[in-house]
């Protein structure tokens, strides 16, 4: 770990937005005295499947692409995860090693938490307790949207989601910088990669997106979300 770049999780512009949000003061600081920091490098894995999960990452900043190697040979994208994201949560909490691997996929920024230190701030803090709680829930409940999306959407309407669920992930701009390549685009929605870049092409043709290069604007919004039926 990196330790003389440890940021102060008082600072943190995320503080708000995760399980430190109810934490007490005295949680937070013991996080921040025992947490750690790491910077990845582009292709630098978090963790491998099977390793132990001792711990789990908080992303400052960057992108970090979690997945599982599949009997074929082929990699399953199980998630992107973005800034201000937990990455191996759920198996710290409840597994004893991780059950898939993370990648960064570009320079990415993360303080490292320790399981054990989880378990006892769980103990000693009732709010964070039931910070934890929901986020594992939340978890559970992505997982099981996305095995639902997977099972259920034709091609064009799951490349219409994972467009705006990137776009929303980058702020709203109306413009997706793809720091993936089409392969792994493909696997996150569970298609061939010659399947999407049709379906790409077919968005574009209907005036849906504009594609430069590795960016994708969003010309209209609502027929995307029409056509991707979220909820």
């Amino acid at each position: 770990m990196d330790d003389h770049q440890i940021p102060d999780c008082f600072d943190c512009d995320y503080k708000n937005h995760n399980v430190l949000l109810c934490a007490t003061h005295e949680t937070i600081s013991r996080i921040n005295a025992e947490k750690g920091f790491k910077i990845f490098q582009k292709g630098e894995h978090l963790f491998h499947s099977g390793e132990p999960a001792d711990g789990f990452y908080f992303i400052k900043s960057g992108l970090v692409r979690t997945f599982a190697h599949l009997p074929s040979g082929k990699e399953q994208t199980f998630a992107l995860k973005n800034s201000g994201d937990w990455v191996g949560f759920r198996d710290c909490i409840s597994e004893s090693r991780f059950n898939h691997d993370a990648v960064a996929m570009e320079e990415t920024h993360a303080c490292f938490v320790a399981s054990s230190l989880i378990e006892t701030l769980v103990h000693d803090d009732a709010s964070f307790q039931k910070e934890v709680f929901r986020q594992m829930a939340k978890e559970w409940r992505e997982a099981e949207e996305q095995v639902v999306s997977l099972g259920t959407k034709q091609v064009h309407e799951k490349v219409a989601e994972i467009l705006l669920v990137l776009n929303n992930a980058q702020g709203n701009r109306g413009q997706v910088e793809l720091k993936i390549t089409r392969d792994i685009l493909a696997s996150l929605i569970g298609t061939k990669t010659e399947t999407l870049v049709r379906a790409l092409s077919d968005l574009k043709a209907r005036d849906f997106i504009a594609i430069e290069k590795n960016k994708i604007d969003i010309l209209n919004r609502e027929a995307l979300y029409s056509l991707s039926k979220i909820a």
